[in-house]
């Protein structure tokens, strides 16, 4: 099993462990997810987690703002979808569908794209 988020920025001398801890209190009385409180909290910078995550799951962070999306691209995901989910289409060659993600784990929203996009 993969190590949680909070264990690798320990682990990297990102976050102190008494840092995590107050992180971890802070989840339990306001919710939310362990990355964004972190940032909300100022503990760390959202390039931080998402470099960590990147390298958790094998899977590449992206620059939005260096990607020109043709207009049919984004059509093929209806924009509640797309809301929903939190993706954007950034390609598509062939029967491929690049999509940038928040949560790259998030298999319901693969499925459901991948079924209404073919």
């Amino acid at each position: 099993m993969s190590a949680k988020l909070g264990e690798i920025l320990v682990r990297e001398n990102l976050l102190s462990a008494q840092q995590l801890r107050d992180a971890l209190d802070y989840q339990r009385e306001h919710g939310g997810r362990l990355g964004f409180n972190l940032v909300k909290l100022g503990l760390v910078s959202d390039d931080m987690i998402t470099a960590v995550l990147s390298r958790q799951y094998g899977v590449p962070s992206v620059n939005l703002e260096l990607f020109d999306i043709d207009d049919s691209v984004i059509r093929l995901i209806p924009h509640e979808v797309a809301q929903k989910y939190s993706v954007l289409p950034l390609s598509r060659v062939g029967a491929t569908l690049t999509l940038a993600m928040v949560d790259p784990t998030n298999v319901f929203a693969m499925d459901d794209i991948k079924f209404m996009t073919g």
